[in-house]
């Protein structure tokens, strides 16, 4: 049987030295089923030039584009409508696989989110495995993401909608909550290291990503919920996990309290979003410190 078709998204600006590294990368994958689209936002450095010599020297079908564009969702979401594949993943420039073989390890079994770890390059001498849980739930989501550069990422899943691009660092994140908690799609980790991760893109400014987050934290969810959701997290992490954790980890635990949550959320956003818009702006509140 064949293989899904995979999709390599693969979004670049005026990082030639970068993109040269990752369309290395994907060059030497040995015996994989993909195609590869690059979406340049107008460069002016000469990365144009490497992605003609590059589309000279490749077999596996190849989209680029450059034009300029409004951020690098902006780009991703280009990038998804030219998307044949029946899975996508994201591989920017600067980032790179893991090693040559590393896609034909992947098993695209139908499960709508299909993860594993990255190793995060801050810098020479600084390197950082980063290994996701393999049971997502809304308290582990609301504290850390999933590394989008180790995502298989079925493409049903953009059908309804595409990356938010009023956010500039988070959207992925958003999609990943929306989709595994609020549609309870199925996902699966897979204990391998996918890709190594340029640790000075733009997701690493901390302090703009975490007011991203708390932004849409605030638009999203109820004060009272996210409360809750902080006492579990402190649980979670309290002598009293041993205890919680196996339950907190069952099936019907995780059915449960997802109905909770869009209930509330679908009650909430009914009788009190203007009233909740309005005390969100005179209040100073950090939820998940």
């Amino acid at each position: 049987m064949t293989a899904p078709l995979l999709s390599i998204i693969t979004v670049n600006y005026n990082n030639k030295s970068g993109l040269i590294k990752t369309l290395n990368s994907i060059k030497n994958q040995e015996n994989a089923f993909f195609e590869h689209i690059i979406i340049d936002a107008n460069s002016t450095d000469g990365s144009t030039d490497e992605i003609q010599l590059y589309e000279k020297e490749v077999t596996y079908p190849l989209y680029w584009i450059s034009e300029p564009d409004n951020g690098i969702y902006d780009g991703m979401n280009k990038g998804i409508k030219q998307a044949h594949g029946e899975y996508l993943f994201f591989l920017n420039s600067g980032d790179i696989l893991a090693n040559n073989t590393i896609l034909q390890k992947i098993d695209l079994d139908g499960n709508k989110y299909i993860y594993g770890k990255i190793l995060y390059i801050l810098s020479e001498k600084d390197h950082r495995y980063i290994t996701p849980s393999k049971t997502l739930d809304i308290v582990y989501l609301l504290k850390t993401a999933l590394p989008h550069q180790a995502c298989f990422i079925h493409h049903s899943l953009f059908q309804k909608q595409l990356y938010n691009t009023e956010y500039k660092i988070i959207s992925d994140w958003i999609h990943t909550i929306e989709s595994v908690i609020f549609a309870e799609c199925s996902y699966k980790y897979i204990d391998i290291t996918i890709a190594e991760v340029d640790g000075n893109g733009v997701s690493a400014n901390q302090e703009k990503l975490m007011e991203e987050r708390i932004r849409w934290i605030k638009n999203k969810f109820p004060k009272a919920i996210l409360d809750a959701l902080s006492e579990l997290y402190e649980y979670r992490i309290s002598e009293l996990a041993p205890f919680i954790q196996p339950i907190s980890q069952t099936k019907k635990f995780k059915k449960r309290i997802g109905k909770l949550l869009s209930f509330l959320l679908k009650i909430n956003n009914l009788v009190s979003h203007k009233k909740r818009r309005e005390q969100n702006r005179k209040e100073i509140w950090t939820p998940f410190n």
